[in-house]
């Protein structure tokens, strides 16, 4: 019966004109062609999967949005070999065994130490109520997402700003008063032609910490209120060497070798030397307080140090800031920016705030990467400034640096800059 059937078929379809054939054929191309061009077209992620888990269809949006690549070929391509991140492969296997549609579960995936937000729904397919397959739609929430959280991050920044503005005047009126009493008790005995002193010693000692704690509290509110950067040319290696200097008895006094290193021409940039120098002595500082001698003793075997290396090429220019301590947590990553968050039992959760809002006003950005066990690195990258193409040519940046503070029990090169 199936052979008569195929005779049949095959005998009606050579008295089928060959040009509409080929036409039908060029039709079915375009409409293909049509469909593929509109699904890479819309910003959504997709994924058609059948039941047997291999990958029928995949849009651009979803080789961007998961980090695919264009050189997958789908045919025969199983969905173990496409995602390679277990949780996510665990919430697609749910759909595929589920009949019911699921609408914008959240996920969140790590790629390249970033975390990514995405809404993934999974639909069912079916022809004529029999199940061929499920349909995945990713949407990448990662900007909206950020966006979000700096807008809570500047409105806990204006609230602390408010707050400690307050505080603030509540102390200094205090504090003036204090001084001015102190004055006129000086003034009271020297009119009184009283010699004592101790009590002289006193009162300067009692004169130096009034304005200790003026000082206290300018340096505070200068450090978390907002000030536009006062941008001039500056030389990032003097900017950077003279950090190290002021920094050097501190990391004497912790025992914490230090190796700085390059990789191409030292640049000028754009940038409020004052601002950028605080910035700089904050994550020098935040290295410093991360390392553990004990716990690098105990674990590690290693010396404790810090690596600073420089990488300029492109229009850029990086810096990474590694140490050996004892790495970030990775709930607590999402969060080491955000004003008053810390992990340190006398810290105040003002430090790495005050870094990143300094960094990015500087046209530049921070990004951190960290392990538990394994250290941690800040990459901090600024544009070089247009003036300094002009500058090279008159040799006024060729800086090189070979000298280093302490010497490293370990090649930089070695440590792993991602």
């Amino acid at each position: 019966m199936k052979s008569g059937f195929l005779y049949r078929l095959l005998d009606r379809a050579e008295k089928i004109d060959k040009e509409r054939i080929v036409d039908y054929l060029k039709d079915i191309a375009n409409e293909r062609d049509l469909l593929v061009h509109l699904f890479d077209s819309i910003h959504e992620g997709m994924i058609v999967i059948d039941v047997e888990e291999k990958v029928v269809y995949i849009n651009k949006s979803a080789r961007d949005i998961l980090g695919l690549g264009d050189g997958i070929n789908t045919p025969e391509l199983q969905l173990v070999r496409l995602l390679h991140h277990q949780p996510l492969l665990d919430l697609c296997r749910e759909g595929m065994e589920t009949e019911e549609t699921i609408h914008s579960r959240e996920f969140t995936l790590r790629r390249h130490d970033r975390l990514q937000f995405l809404l993934v729904s999974m639909i069912p397919l079916r022809i004529k109520g029999q199940r061929f397959g499920t349909l995945y739609l990713f949407e990448d929430e990662t900007e909206h997402k950020e966006r979000d959280q700096k807008l809570r991050e500047a409105e806990k920044l204006a609230a602390l700003t408010t707050l400690s503005a307050g505080m603030s005047h509540e102390i200094r009126n205090p504090l003036n008063s204090l001084s001015i009493h102190l004055q006129l008790l000086q003034r009271h005995i020297k009119k009184k032609g009283i010699q004592d002193q101790e009590a002289e010693e006193v009162l300067t000692i009692f004169s130096n910490e009034i304005k200790r704690l003026n000082d206290v509290i300018d340096r505070f509110l200068s450090a978390i209120k907002p000030s536009q950067p006062q941008l001039r040319l500056v030389s990032l290696y003097t900017l950077v060497t003279e950090t190290l200097r002021l920094m050097e008895p501190e990391f004497l006094e912790n025992h914490i070798s230090v190796s700085l290193h390059e990789e191409g021409e030292w640049p000028y940039i754009e940038a409020d030397e004052t601002q950028l120098k605080q910035a700089l002595i904050n994550l020098l500082r935040n290295a410093i307080e991360a390392i553990d001698s004990q716990y690098e003793e105990e674990f590690n075997g290693k010396e404790s140090e810090v690596f600073l290396r420089m990488v300029c090429k492109d229009g850029t220019v990086t810096l990474v800031f590694a140490d050996t301590g004892k790495g970030i947590e990775p709930e607590d990553l999402p969060h080491i920016f955000e004003p008053y968050f810390t992990t340190k039992s006398r810290g105040t959760g003002l430090g790495l705030m005050i870094v990143d809002r300094i960094i990015r006003e500087h046209n530049g950005s921070i990004s951190v990467h960290s392990e538990p066990g394994q250290g941690t690195q800040f990459i901090v990258t600024f544009p070089v400034a247009a003036e300094t193409v002009r500058l090279l040519e008159h040799g006024k940046t060729k800086l090189r640096i070979h000298n280093e503070i302490h010497t490293p029990s370990q090649n930089f090169n070695d440590f792993d800059v991602k």
